[in-house]
This record gives structure tokens, C-alpha cells and sequence, in this order.
């Protein structure tokens, strides 16, 4: 038995470590994105598309430094939906297959899943619950700014993608990836 819980641990480690990795990579992808469309008006191939799959992964690491309980069940499961849900939209931008509804059903999981997150549960959860909460209200400050020039809808996607770097980062450095217990 307690080689299965070692075993539980040292997976749930490594799943931490690759989350904040992925956080770090989405957030960069969304910001070269938001940023070469800014600068020169076309967007980037798979950069919207591989953010989403990183960002589930990014959740699934956060969810996994929470403390065990029904919140960090749900996170979990919505996180591993955002991912799966994520990696079909990035094959349909990698194959034109055109199933669209994966972008929605990860977007979706992903908002739900960081709403899951305890508020107040230390630096990577609590942020990225935050990031999920001010989700709604940037992209209608990015609507806006679209009205007046439609490249202006990057500016709070830029920063959307800054703070899941953020979260990556505060990730990686998170109690040395050790999931949090009981």
C-alpha cells in the first residue's frame, strides 16, 4: 500500500511539474499571438489552438496543489475535459476538420474548472481562480475595444495570457511540486 501512495505522490508531482510548464507555454502562445496581431494584424498558426489544451493542463496542475475534497475533484475533472476538449480544437486547426464545439466545450470546462478552485488557497489556485472570474469582464472590455479598431480585442487577451504564465510559474515554484495532502 504504500508503494501505491509513493506511486500516487510521484505522479501527481510530475503532473504538477508539467502543468506549470504548460501554464508557462499557453500564456506565452496567447501572448505571441495577441501581440503579432496587434503589431502586424494576422494571427499566428496554432497559437490559439495550442494555448487551450496547455491551459487545461495548466489547471490540472493548480488543482492538484489544493487540498483533497469535492472543489479539487471537480477542478480535476474539468481540467482533464478543457484538455481533451482542447487538443480536438487544436486538431481541428492543425486538420480543418472543422468541429468548432471543442473550442466552447474547453473554454467552458476551463472557466468552470477555475471557478471550482478555492479562492483562498494559496498563490497558484487563488490566482487562477481570479483569472477565471475577470475572464468574462476582459473579454467584453476586448469587445468593446473592438468596436473601435478589432486588433484592440488582443490588449486583454495579452494580459490573460500574462497572468496564466504567472500561474505556471507560481507553479513550478509551489512547494516543489508536492501535492497537498489530506
Amino acid at each position: 500500500m504504500a508503494h501505491l501512495a509513493a506511486l500516487r505522490t510521484d505522479s501527481s508531482a510530475r503532473l504538477i511539474r508539467i502543468g506549470g510548464a504548460a501554464g508557462l507555454a499557453g500564456g506565452l502562445a496567447w501572448v505571441v499571438k495577441g501581440v503579432t496581431i496587434l503589431v502586424v494584424g494576422e494571427q499566428p498558426p496554432l497559437a490559439f489552438g495550442l494555448a487551450l489544451p496547455l491551459f487545461g493542463l495548466s489547471l490540472l496542475g493548480v488543482a492538484l496543489l489544493t487540498s483533497r475534497g469535492t472543489r479539487r475533484a471537480v477542478a480535476v475533472g474539468l481540467a482533464w475535459l478543457a484538455v481533451i476538449a482542447g487538443a480536438m480544437a487544436l486538431w481541428t486547426e492543425l486538420f480543418d476538420s472543422g468541429w468548432d464545439q471543442s473550442i466552447a466545450v474547453s473554454s467552458l470546462a476551463l472557466l468552470l474548472g477555475q471557478l471550482a478552485l478555492p479562492r483562498s488557497d494559496g498563490a497558484p489556485a487563488a490566482l487562477t481562480f481570479w483569472i477565471g472570474v475577470a475572464t468574462l469582464p476582459a473579454l467584453a472590455v476586448g469587445g468593446a475595444l473592438a468596436e473601435i479598431d478589432e486588433r484592440l480585442l488582443e490588449i486583454p487577451l495579452v494580459c490573460v495570457g500574462l497572468a496564466w504564465m504567472l500561474v505556471g510559474w507560481g507553479t513550478l515554484r509551489h512547494r516543489n511540486g508536492a501535492p497537498a495532502s489530506a
